[in-house]
C-alpha cells in the first residue's frame, strides 16, 4: 500500500500515542487528506536529516498511524495526538511536489500477544514510573501495565535510546525477543548502578 510519511527522530508503535504540532505546510496537507479519505500516514524514524525542512531519510521500517485527536493550540498551531496502529516495513519512497515523502509499505502480521511472565513486572514498574514523567504530554486512559506487549512497545517508544539502537532493537521480528532485549539491557543498567 501507498502511505504519506511523516519522518521523527521519536517512534510510535501499536498502541502508543504521539502528540504532534504541525507547522509545515506539507503536513498540514497530510493531516487535511487524512481527515477527508479517513486514512493514515506512517511515522519512521529519521536515519540522515531532520524533522523539519529538507525531506528526511528514514529508516526501512515505521508505523501506521491514525488521528484520534486534533485542535489549534494556544501557539496558533495545528495540534494532532497519532496512534499507533500497525508495523509496516518501507519498501520504496519518493518526495513528491510538496517535499511529502510518499513510501509503498507491506504491513506487518500481528503476532499473537504474550503472556504474563514474572520476569517482566520489573519492566512494569520501571514502565509506570517512566509514563509519571511524560504525563500530560502523552495520557493513557488505560495503562496496560500487566500486558507484555504494551509494556514492550511504551518502553521501545520512551527509551532515550539513539536512533541506531532503537532500529536495531526494531529490527526483532517479534515483541518476545524485544522483551528479551530489553531484560538484556536492565541487567547492564542494574551491573552499572551496583558499581
Amino acid at each position: 500500500m501507498e502511505i504519506p510519511l511523516f519522518p521523527l527522530s521519536s517512534i510510535v508503535l501499536p498502541g502508543g500515542k504521539l502528540p504532534l504540532r504541525l507547522f509545515e505546510p506539507r503536513y498540514i496537507n497530510m493531516v487535511k487528506n487524512c481527515f477527508k479519505t479517513g486514512s493514515g500516514f506512517g511515522v519512521c524514524l529519521i536515519k540522515d536529516g531532520r524533522d523539519a525542512g529538507t525531506p528526511a531519510t528514514p529508516y526501512p521500517q515505521g508505523t501506521l498511524v491514525t488521528i484520534v485527536d486534533f485542535d489549534q493550540g494556544p501557539d496558533g498551531l495545528l495540534h494532532i495526538t497519532a496512534e499507533g496502529t500497525q508495523e509496516f516495513t518501507l519498501h520504496t519512497y519518493a518526495a513528491n511536489e510538496e517535499n511529502l515523502l510518499i513510501g509503498e509499505v507491506e504491513l506487518h502480521n500481528i503476532n499473537e500477544p504474550i503472556a504474563m511472565d514474572s520476569r517482566y513486572k520489573d519492566l512494569s514498574q520501571k514502565l509506570a514510573i517512566i509514563l509519571q514523567y511524560v504525563e500530560p504530554n502523552i495520557t493513557y486512559e488505560q495503562k496496560q501495565l500487566d500486558s507484555p506487549d504494551w509494556i514492550c512497545n511504551r518502553m521501545l517508544e520512551l527509551l532515550p535510546l539513539s536512533a541506531p539502537s532503537k532500529y536495531e532493537l526494531l529490527q526483532l521480528s517479534t515483541n518476545h525477543a524485544r522483551l528479551e532485549a530489553l531484560l538484556s539491557m536492565q541487567i547492564e543498567f542494574s551491573t552499572r548502578e551496583e558499581m
